[in-house]
């Protein structure tokens, strides 16, 4: 009888041990995903803008587009600001906008002028 009482308490053991190795894999894997999933979209966003900036760069160096800021709100999830500034030799096109984590996020392009 004594036997058998130990071999069940042996289980039970068995039991919580495995059931807390679940939950702290859980636990430490879940914020990990998370934060990878957001690392993921500010990438995605970042070549988005980028390919963007780089099409209206092309256009500005065709004489298509004129400078100044326009705001996009359709490219990325939040308003992308682009701005070109023509000097006498160079197109400086950026791109601005607020990432996922809520930080501003800029890239700019550079040109020679024909």
């Amino acid at each position: 009888m004594q036997h058998k009482n130990n071999q069940a308490g042996f289980y039970m053991l068995e039991t919580l041990l495995s059931i807390m190795i679940f939950f702290t894999t859980c636990l430490t894997l879940l914020p990990i995903q998370h934060q990878l999933m957001i690392e993921k979209k500010m990438v995605r966003e970042e070549d988005k803008a980028t390919y963007f900036l780089s099409n209206k760069m092309h256009e500005a160096l065709l004489g298509e587009s004129n400078s100044g800021t326009r705001v996009y709100k359709d490219i990325i999830s939040s308003p992308l600001a682009l701005t070109i500034t023509h000097s006498d030799s160079l197109i400086e096109g950026c791109v601005s906008w607020n990432n996922v984590k809520q930080k501003k996020t800029t890239k700019c392009q550079y040109a020679i002028s024909q």
